[in-house]
């Protein structure tokens, strides 16, 4: 689905959207249309603005986080898992190099960046973050990109700040997305982490407003919406319409559950 597509699409949700309301208290049909357009016109281009300034989040499918979690506890379980990460930063720097602990790429002016992965299942804490330094301090890098589990320590963003290199930590799952899925290049999973059964809320919650629940909503909101052409439209109709336009917007174009992929991290 490109660019000028999408907009269209979020343009008439927010027309739907404000259509509803309007044709409840304006009677003539040709009025209510003309209205909606202005008042959407100008939404659309509020939203427009906002969203040049947001910064998009990463979100994850459900199988997609189980697989992430898997990769990861397989990668430290592995004998040399460095190896892994040779074949993944080859796929797109033919100039990477093996060292016993880490990556090392170059690329053109003299700018190189390591790759480090800290498999430890306890998180990467200061002290650890500490014995990565002193390994590739010597590579003179230009950014640091360390993958772990999850970050324990916090101080870890800070004291890294005070370097000259440039530091980037990923954890489990932002190593599935910016490296194995944009590398397409995938560990194999020898060892699985005990599933749990329950589905959690914000896992409910993503799986409700995926991009692919888009024309489920909007469907069934067209459908009231077009109804209220023949018959007088209630408050309870319009109530409902408005949640289900609103859920459509929510399922195409939040980024929380339809993540994108920063394109370069090595």
């Amino acid at each position: 689905m490109n660019l000028i597509f999408q907009e269209i699409l979020k343009f008439v949700l927010i027309f739907l959207l404000c259509f509803v309301w309007l044709r409840y208290f304006l009677r003539r049909l040709w009025l209510a249309v003309l209205v909606t357009t202005l008042v959407s016109g100008a939404i659309y281009a509020i939203l427009f603005f906002l969203s040049r300034r947001k910064q998009n989040k990463t979100g994850m499918k459900m199988k997609e986080k189980e697989d992430a979690e898997n990769m990861f506890f397989s990668l430290a379980c592995a004998d040399k898992p460095i190896d892994f990460f040779a074949k993944l930063a080859t796929k797109k720097h033919s100039n990477a190099v093996k060292h016993k602990d880490y990556i090392v790429i170059k690329h053109p002016e003299n700018v190189s960046t390591v790759l480090f992965a800290d498999l430890s299942l306890a998180g990467l804490n200061l002290g650890k973050f500490m014995e990565i330094y002193a390994k590739v301090k010597k590579e003179k890098a230009t950014k640091i990109v360390v993958c772990c589990k999850f970050i324990a320590d916090k101080e870890v963003f800070s004291v890294s700040s005070r370097f000259k290199e440039k530091f980037l930590f990923l954890d489990e799952y932002a190593t599935y997305e910016k490296l194995f899925k944009l590398y397409d290049c995938y560990p194999e999973i020898t060892h699985k982490c005990t599933a749990e059964n329950k589905m959690a809320f914000k896992d409910f919650v993503a799986y409700s407003f995926n991009k692919k629940r888009t024309k489920g909503y909007l469907f069934s909101a067209l459908v009231l919406i077009l109804s209220g052409l023949f018959v007088r439209t209630t408050i309870y109709y319009c109530i409902i319409a408005s949640v289900l336009v609103v859920f459509a917007l929510i399922s195409q174009f939040n980024p929380l559950y339809n993540p994108k992929i920063d394109p370069e991290v090595l």
